[in-house]
């Protein structure tokens, strides 16, 4: 509760927010893709980042059965508050998730995604040059079918780390800690993510690999997801608030999709 208190009260204040900076100050762009990693960088205050994955195909091959799962136009808004905060919304306008069994059989379902709601905190650096950290909560609400989304309001905070190193790379860390509805009754138990992942500009092309692992505890069974995560993103140099990019993640163990693929676009105003 007090997580989702903050986030609906930060997001109410915003006609309060600073005057938007101009032409000549913007910061460099700096979406929150591709890629898992959550940047420390917080959008200009005043300006308003659309980030939107046009196609997301997961596919995932069990001993049982065949999942894939289409998301389109998934988008993520993300708005200036002050020159440290910015407010975060996200939801997904179509996923498709069809499940093929081994032995015959199949179903399908198909609607909206949830609601993701949150803000992004600077403690370091906003601008995200040098060592960068940056604080952010937030909620989801259950807008999506039980086969879709998560059934119930989730919680989370992530701690978002950037450090620049020699020869031009950077290291970036995303520690993540969920609050997520039980499969099997009304309760929650707790979920723990760490990504990290190292990327470098050549010119107007920035190829980046992660590795990331999410440990849930369910009680009906406790699992461990890992993936080996490779990404690319282009910033046209006569568009420098047009960013284009593409990401492929591999599953390392049977508790993770085979391979997650995608393609988007993010654009400042």
């Amino acid at each position: 509760m007090i997580v989702r208190s903050a986030v609906f009260a930060a997001i109410l204040g915003m006609a309060s927010a600073a005057a938007p900076a101009s032409a000549a100050d913007l910061r460099d762009l700096c979406p929150d893709r591709p890629g898992r990693l959550t940047p420390a960088c917080i959008v200009d205050a005043g300006h308003l980042q659309v980030e939107t994955g046009a196609v997301d195909f997961i596919h995932d091959a069990t001993e049982s059965d065949i999942t894939d799962t289409l998301t389109i136009a998934s988008t993520t808004l993300r708005y200036g508050v002050t020159s440290h905060l910015e407010a975060v919304a996200e939801w997904s306008p179509y996923v498709s998730v069809r499940d093929r069994m081994r032995g015959g059989g199949a179903t399908a379902d198909r609607g909206v995604g949830d609601v993701l709601l949150g803000l992004k905190q600077s403690l370091l650096n906003p601008d995200g040059k040098g060592v960068s950290i940056a604080l952010a909560p937030f909620v989801t609400i259950p807008t999506a079918k039980s086969a879709i989304g998560a059934g119930s309001s989730t919680q989370g905070l992530v701690v978002a780390v950037t450090i620049p190193l020699p020869a031009d790379f950077s290291l970036g860390l995303s520690p993540e800690f969920d609050r997520l509805p039980n499969s099997g009754d009304r309760g929650h138990h707790a979920s723990y993510t760490m990504i990290g992942g190292l990327s470098r500009a050549f010119g107007a092309v920035t190829p980046g690999v992660e590795l990331a692992a999410t440990q849930d505890n369910d009680p009906t069974g406790r699992t461990t997801k890992a993936t080996a995560d490779f990404f690319a993103a282009w910033i046209p140099k006569s568009l420098p608030s047009v960013q284009f990019d593409v990401a492929t993640y591999v599953g390392l163990n049977r508790d993770t999709p085979d391979v997650e693929a995608y393609i988007g676009v993010s654009k400042r105003f």
